[in-house]
């Protein structure tokens, strides 16, 4: 009877414990919709580090477009960080060879470590932007954004994690949700 009743703890525990994780990757992998007053942002947690964001932006007063923006954390130069303000950095999405730049928008300090807001160049339309972005994404199963050496800057000396991944299932969805925010419930849906 010990034994069976053993067993049976055993198995309640395994059940919770996976139930536990369930949950917490699907809040993990949770989307953020909030208005900020002239901005409405959809926001997702970075894979890699939790707390690097990707966020899509929609400005008031023109809800048909979008910007991006994703922040990498560092904990280290911490003071010297800061020069980086207004500047281009290289990346890559997803391993392609394209270099594209980014400019740093905005660094702050959290704690033992700062955190770098960059933005990709422009507001995009959001059906071509966001329909793209959805497409590629579901092709290649993977959203990633690595900072890249060039002959002119190394990352390194700035960061300690070079990359980050994003989880953009339900992207089209809260982006949906943040225009009709962007909008207001009177107005009809321009996407």
């Amino acid at each position: 009877m010990k034994r069976v009743l053993l067993i049976v703890l055993l198995h309640l525990s395994l059940f919770f414990l996976i139930f536990a994780y369930q949950a917490q990757a699907e809040e993990d992998n949770e989307w953020y919709v909030n208005d900020f007053g002239s901005f409405v942002v959809a926001a997702v947690s970075g894979e890699v580090v939790h707390g690097d964001k990707l966020r899509f932006f929609i400005k008031k007063g023109d809800c048909s477009k979008v910007s991006m923006m994703f922040s990498f954390s560092t904990s280290l130069k911490k003071d010297e960080i800061k020069e980086l303000q207004d500047k281009k950095l290289p990346i890559t999405i997803n391993d392609w060879d394209t270099i594209r730049g980014a400019r740093v928008v905005y660094v702050y300090p959290f704690g033992s470590m700062n955190i770098v807001l960059m933005q990709t160049p422009g507001y995009h339309e959001i059906k071509e932007f966001i329909g793209a972005l959805s497409a590629m994404y579901t092709f290649e199963k993977m959203f990633s954004i690595q900072l890249v050496k060039l002959p002119h800057y190394d990352p390194e000396d700035h960061f300690d994690i070079l990359r980050n991944h994003w989880n953009l299932n339900h992207l089209e969805e809260n982006i949906e949700r943040a225009q009709s925010m962007c909008l207001g419930p009177d107005e009809l849906r321009i996407t």
